[in-house]
């Protein structure tokens, strides 16, 4: 399956986006809604009320085989010993270096059973990568991503508003545990993760059931969101992006992801060596927060510098809806990590004061 930018696939909830009057962005390949009215309109609604998003393009596997857990041990940097039924975990896939694959999430149905989400872009990197490693192990990898349907509803009053539809007891869904139940009558798997610092759930079902379930989820009175307040909201929650935060060339432990890596006694999991090592000693760069002192924007790949001397880049940055300031995440060397740290940041051949601050800079969760 292709998943190059230029592939301009569209989700199953395309036209009813453009009936709701959302503007439409290739991003990995697919047309994606970045705004319905605006950027700070839907986050703010996510902030105080609940959004609906289209996360279709994302990938979906499903592993099946009584060797699952054996396999996943022997890839995943964290410890699938913390896992049971009805409870899933976010890890990374790294390579022998230690950087990343991709970030993911895997659900425990069953011990021969899980389910697992992907980022949009590596969705073909990561199924290979996976079936390069089954080896002789009983493991079955299917891919589910064009089949079924991926809607995140985000917010505060999440429960409020999804639980009349729902025939099972959201107060007893905790963080990372889901349950597969109905929203009127229509089967669903139903996760409580999200990727916006709220409370909320991550739904997923088959593709001829999108739009009733997207019609459902906002007539309830949650509002659709795009792609534009995903961001903000995953940004001011502190939340890595591939491509970002994280990468074929950036570490888990550089990105502050060092509780992901678990010794697992005995399993000598791939890029174990280098990340243990990391986490252990430090790494020579440091992922940390960004505050302008100045008025501006920061935005990624911005130079950071330290009484003229260059220390690192900016990954992620732009205004924060819920803060109403300029905030943004970057990697400068380890002896400029700690808060308060005096910085200046290049924007358009000018060099703006900022300091390094604490992260999240928002959580509700």
């Amino acid at each position: 399956m292709s998943t190059k930018p230029t592939d301009n696939r569209k989700t199953p909830l395309y036209e009813t986006h453009l009936n709701y009057g959302a503007r439409m962005v290739n991003f990995a390949g697919w047309l994606m809604p970045v705004q319905f009215v605006s950027i700070i309109k839907e986050h703010e609604a996510v902030r105080s009320n609940a959004g609906v998003f289209d996360i279709s393009h994302m990938g979906e596997f499903l592993l099946e085989g009584k060797d699952v857990i054996e396999f996943l041990q022997d890839i995943m940097i964290n410890d699938l010993n913390l896992l049971e039924p009805s409870k899933g975990q976010y890890s990374c896939m790294c390579y022998e270096n230690g950087t990343v694959i991709d970030d993911l999430v895997y659900y425990e149905e069953d011990p021969k059973r899980f389910r697992m989400i992907v980022n949009a872009g590596n969705i073909e990197k990561d199924f290979q990568w996976l079936e390069e490693h089954i080896d002789k192990r009983d493991v079955k990898i299917t891919n589910l991503s064009e089949k079924r349907t991926r809607v995140a509803f985000q917010g505060p009053k999440a429960d409020d508003l999804l639980q009349p539809l729902v025939d099972a007891d959201l107060s007893k869904i905790n963080r990372f545990y889901f349950a597969h139940c109905r929203i009127k009558d229509t089967p669903v798997f139903l996760a409580r993760t999200g990727y916006t610092g709220e409370r909320g759930f991550e739904i997923s079902f088959k593709n001829e059931d999108a739009v009733k379930i997207w019609n459902d989820l906002t007539e309830t009175g949650a509002s659709p969101a795009g792609l534009g307040a995903r961001d903000s909201l995953r940004l001011e929650a502190c939340y890595s992006l591939y491509g970002h935060e994280i990468s074929d060339s950036i570490t888990p432990v550089e990105a502050g992801l060092f509780w992901l890596v678990k010794p697992k006694e005995g399993i000598n999991y791939i890029g174990k060596e280098v990340l243990i090592k990391q986490k252990t000693e430090g790494t020579e760069r440091v992922l940390v927060g960004l505050n302008l002192i100045d008025k501006g924007i920061i935005r990624e790949n911005y130079k950071i510098f330290k009484n003229g001397e260059e220390i690192g880049y900016v990954t992620s940055g732009g205004y924060s809806p819920t803060l109403k300031k300029t905030i943004g995440l970057g990697f400068v060397k380890k002896q400029y990590k700690e808060e308060g740290t005096k910085i200046e940041i290049e924007i358009r051949n000018k060099f703006l004061r900022g300091k390094i601050v604490a992260t999240p800079f928002y959580r509700n969760v």
